[in-house]
Formats: structure tokens, C-alpha cells, sequence
């Protein structure tokens, strides 16, 4: 049996190329990579980790079909952060105006949803009990963008 290595690269349609790199580089603070060679006004690479994430300028902007949470196909793809900056990653898409759709701690995984400018799902995955927090943090919390609040839930 071959034995997977886990994930080589994502890649998505963008609508607008040149602002989609200036998201994923400015905003979510990736590189874009040495590794694969770019094709300006085509396709990018960026360096997210061990993997790789692809940036296509999209053919078509008829047919658009981002990830999504509901429906068929492409659900969404997850950063990993460390839990110490999570809430730093929450305070710096809000000061870049992204659009989250919600924050929520648990004990083992905490997650943070949030689109790109395409409408693509995006989220941050921080694991709290690896990255060694005392239990005392690793509370049940959900976050309300409005009030840029967290509240305990059960």
C-alpha cells in the first residue's frame, strides 16, 4: 500500500488574480513560493507550511461555485495557527475587514471560519491541548463578531 504524506496543495478559481495574492499575502501572511514557478496572470503558488496553496485566475466568472458550507462538493480548507495567536488571527482579518462567520473553542480544537474575497470558506485551526495550554484556557467559548465577544456555551 503507498503511504500518503498528507496534503501536496489546494488550489481554487479567483476571480481577480492579482487581489486574491495581495489577500493571501498581506492579509493571511503567506509567501508566495520558490518551490513551483509562478505564472503571473495565470496561476500562484503560496508556501502554507509543508503544503502548498494554488491561486488560478478563473476562465470562467460565470460559473462560480466557491467553497462552501452548504451543498454538494468543496466544504472549505483549514490553516493551522498556533492557539497563542488565534485571537490575534480573529483582531487582524476584523481590522482587514474579512468577513468571519464564527469563532468557537473547544477543549481538544479551536476553529475560526471566515471568507476570502471570493466568497471562498476559509478557516483557522488552532489545537490548544497539543500546543500544551493549561486547561484553564481550553474553555468552551463561541465568538460574536458584532459584539467582538466571547461567551461560554455548553
Amino acid at each position: 500500500m503507498i503511504k500518503i504524506q498528507g496534503i501536496d496543495h489546494v488550489a481554487f478559481n479567483v476571480r481577480d488574480l492579482d487581489k486574491s495574492v495581495a489577500f493571501y499575502t498581506k492579509v493571511i501572511g503567506l509567501n508566495v513560493t520558490e518551490r513551483e514557478p509562478s505564472k503571473p496572470g495565470v496561476e500562484y503558488f503560496l508556501d502554507c507550511g509543508p503544503s502548498l496553496l494554488g491561486i488560478i485566475q478563473a476562465k470562467d466568472l460565470t460559473n462560480n461555485h466557491p467553497f462552501s458550507h452548504e451543498g454538494l462538493g468543496a466544504n472549505h480548507f483549514s490553516f493551522r495557527v498556533p492557539s497563542n495567536d488565534f485571537e490575534a488571527m480573529i483582531a487582524h482579518l476584523e481590522k482587514n475587514h474579512v468577513n468571519i462567520e464564527y469563532a468557537k473553542k473547544r477543549p481538544k480544537s479551536w476553529s475560526l471560519y471566515f471568507y476570502d474575497l471570493d466568497g471562498n470558506k476559509l478557516e483557522a485551526t488552532a489545537w490548544p491541548l497539543e500546543d500544551g495550554l493549561p486547561a484553564e484556557q481550553r474553555v468552551k467559548e463561541i465568538y460574536n463578531s458584532k459584539t467582538k465577544s466571547w461567551r461560554k456555551y455548553e
